[in-house]
């Protein structure tokens, strides 16, 4: 027996308790929206349950006859419309015999294709009461006959069980079903300027409105002005977080087009032009997150919810918008980074979202290592293993565009060191301990103190090499965490002299020389000897940026007052290198060994340099250690190429320590162009030891002795 359709109208003589059915009835209810936010009314019928219109309920035989008594049409049921009870019981028939279960649908009832108006209504209230055109699921079609509606009490009979004349159109929902491709409309490159330019005065008036309330939200503002710090109703919040997530599709629409493939250069420069994504960020993210923020925990959820509206749309325009791909992968770190930081009773999602924007943070600086804020970023990740969060913070001072700000965030570390406050929570071992007071010492007065001295004999005397011997193969990692930390204080951790330029002389030295290799570059279309990607225009931009600092190198006085720090980073980075080379056999100490010869390679390409460290590089046990891998297997042809050594099959083998290294000061001409491209290493298995590495690692300690006795030369 057929059941009700619940996108039908009762008759107006019809059961009274479904003519008051609120699913039936608009009174009192608001106008429903479709999932385009659009009303689906016609007449005086309003669809107010639109998920019944997608999946209308199935009625049995019995409760069809108690509350429902006539014939209206729906969808196949398989339990009660299958051929072959239709076939075994005569009670049951069609309305055209010519027309069996399995029957197409006549073509003069129409289809809809899927996404075609599945929920539009034809009709009206008469009597016969609407028609119903579509349906939500692929391949279903509904009839479109007048004769649908009942017109007379006679079509309801008291017995449910007398047979019922109507059409039922079987669907194969299994079968499957072509989708024509969309069609697509061409647009011109005039109505793509006119639509951009209409796009960015809507987005100008909402960007203004959104300052204007952030502004007045602001913690500033509130503390100036106590009164303003009322709490707000959850109305205002929706308000506030419609307002700002009403920006962001604007600023998602001006992408598009923009971007659009049909767009001139010009119109495609627009974006970057005016600083869309920064101000996308500032003014539709960043300023209410920091008023959400300010406000917690009474704004919690609604925080939640906004940090969810912000990653959604970041991912979308990851997807959608490459042509500002580095600039989205920082976004989404940063809001995974406000998720982790408002998590405060799940411990599992607060590591969940710690990994999901050290994730983001270190994708984004494979694409620009140069850039020291992606490590300042990973640094605070690093918490609690401080001497992971030592190196970062000091590779994010010692590359080659260096973070400033991240002077002051290393206090939080170094300031619980200098004040004998060790957490427990950080697990340092006796090294860790003296090895991260030495650089909290040295970066505080600039110069060694009497405990300075005293933890650097300690270290000397066999602490580190007791350290090693316990650790084992942790120290593969830890090792090249400590020489990273170590050159980092002999670039005097990204000081500044009077004019906010780097008072480095070291620094000043080989952003000379990168700046030279990067303009040899730029006019005589060469390829420069570095693995870091970058376009034309940040080139040109990057190349001014180091003449500048280099126009400025510190006065002698400054010179002066850095010589006690210099001489003693220098005297610890290389008395380090002196114990960890006495260990020949132990493999663990092969990947420091890799970054300090690196360095020293790096050094011996600046003459003035090489020579002011000589006296301190112990040479001596450089060349015991090299005769202890020389052997006949390792003495192959290639430490003696001009290029760093490829790996047997052409294929480039980065090693754990190649991504520290990267976009450092001391390692900035040392990787080939594209070394890094043809891999593709997921950040949990860049730390992972593979057998092959081994040989390969010692084949570059070879190769690079080879280059420093020959640069040395």
């Amino acid at each position: 027996m057929p059941t009700a359709n619940p996108l039908k109208r009762p008759p107006a003589d019809g059961p009274e308790s479904l003519r008051t059915d609120p699913k039936y009835s608009s009174v009192g209810r608001n106008a429903p929206t479709s999932r385009r936010g659009k009303t689906l009314s016609v007449g005086p019928l309003i669809i107010t349950d639109p998920d019944l219109a997608r999946n209308p309920p199935a009625a049995t035989t019995d409760d069809y006859a108690k509350n429902f008594q006539g014939s209206i049409k729906q969808l196949y049921n398989p339990d009660l419309d299958d051929p072959k009870l239709r076939s075994s019981d005569p009670s049951r028939k069609f309305a055209d015999p010519s027309r069996g279960p399995h029957a197409s649908p006549d073509p003069s009832l129409g289809t809809t294709r899927p996404g075609e108006l599945s929920h539009a209504i034809v009709g009206s209230g008469s009597r016969d009461g609407p028609t119903i055109k579509g349906s939500d699921r692929p391949g279903s079609a509904l009839t479109d006959k007048a004769d649908l509606w009942p017109k007379g009490d006679s079509e309801y009979p008291d017995d449910p069980a007398q047979p019922v004349e109507s059409h039922v159109d079987i669907i194969q929902e299994n079968q499957p079903q072509i989708i024509r491709q969309p069609e697509t409309r061409p647009i011109s490159h005039d109505q793509l300027v006119v639509e951009v330019k209409g796009i960015y005065a809507g987005l100008v008036l909402v960007e203004q409105k959104c300052k204007e309330v952030d502004e007045k939200q602001s913690p500033a503002a509130l503390e100036d002005d106590p009164t303003r710090k009322a709490p707000l109703s959850n109305e205002q919040w929706q308000a506030l977080i419609a307002l700002h997530k009403t920006l962001l599709h604007e600023h998602h629409d001006f992408f598009l087009a923009s971007q659009h493939p049909s767009a001139s250069p010009t119109l495609s420069k627009l974006a970057g032009k005016y600083s869309m994504p920064a101000r996308m960020w500032r003014h539709g993210i960043h300023a209410f997150l920091e008023v959400l923020r300010y406000r917690l925990p009474a704004s919690s959820d609604h925080m939640l919810a906004f940090i969810y509206i912000a990653y959604s749309m970041m991912a979308l325009l990851y997807e959608t918008v490459s042509a500002f791909v580095e600039t989205w992968i920082e976004c989404l770190g940063d809001l995974a980074r406000y998720r982790m930081a408002i998590e405060e009773h799940d411990v599992q999602d607060r590591e969940i979202w710690g990994s999901v924007a050290r994730f983001w943070y270190s994708k984004a600086a494979d694409k620009r290592p140069e850039i020291g804020r992606l490590y300042h970023h990973l640094a605070i990740l690093a918490r609690p293993n401080s001497l992971e969060q030592l190196s970062f913070y000091s590779r994010s001072l010692a590359c080659l565009v260096p973070f400033i700000s991240a002077r002051s965030s290393i206090m939080t570390l170094f300031q619980p060191m200098l004040e004998g406050k060790v957490s427990s929570q950080h697990r340092l071992r006796t090294f860790e301990v003296a090895f991260i007071k030495i650089h909290a010492n040295l970066f505080v007065h600039a110069q060694p103190t009497p405990e300075v001295m005293e933890l650097y004999e300690n270290v000397r005397t066999g602490m580190l090499d007791d350290y090693i011997g316990r650790v084992t193969t942790r120290f593969r990692e830890q090792g090249v965490s400590v020489a990273l930390t170590n050159i980092a204080a002999i670039f005097e951790y990204g000081a500044l002299n009077a004019e906010q330029t780097s008072r480095s002389i070291f620094r000043i030295h080989f952003l000379e020389l990168w700046a030279h290799k990067l303009r040899a570059r730029e006019t005589a279309n060469g390829k420069a000897e570095t693995a870091l990607e970058i376009d034309e225009d940040k080139q040109k931009t990057l190349i001014e940026s180091l003449e500048q600092q280099v126009a400025h190198p510190p006065s002698e006085k400054e010179i002066a007052s850095s010589t006690q720090l210099i001489q003693f980073a220098l005297q610890m980075t290389f008395t380090v290198l002196a114990i960890v080379l006495q260990r020949p056999g132990d493999k663990n100490v092969f990947p420091i060994v890799h970054v300090m010869f690196c360095f020293i390679w790096s050094l011996a390409g600046v003459e003035k340099l090489l020579r002011y460290v000589e006296q301190d590089i112990p040479w001596m046990d450089i060349c015991t250690f090299l005769n202890a891998l020389a052997k006949p297997d390792a003495m192959t042809p290639k430490i003696w190429a001009k290029t760093l050594p490829m790996p047997d099959g052409g294929v480039t083998q980065p090693l754990p320590e190649d991504f520290a290294m990267r976009g450092q000061l001391c390692a900035l001409w040392y990787h080939p162009e594209a070394w890094f491209d043809v891999v593709q290493i997921d950040l949990e298995e860049r730390s992972l030891e593979m057998p092959s590495m081994a040989a390969s690692r010692v084949e570059r300690i070879l190769w690079l002795g080879m280059g420093i006795a020959s640069r040395r030369d």
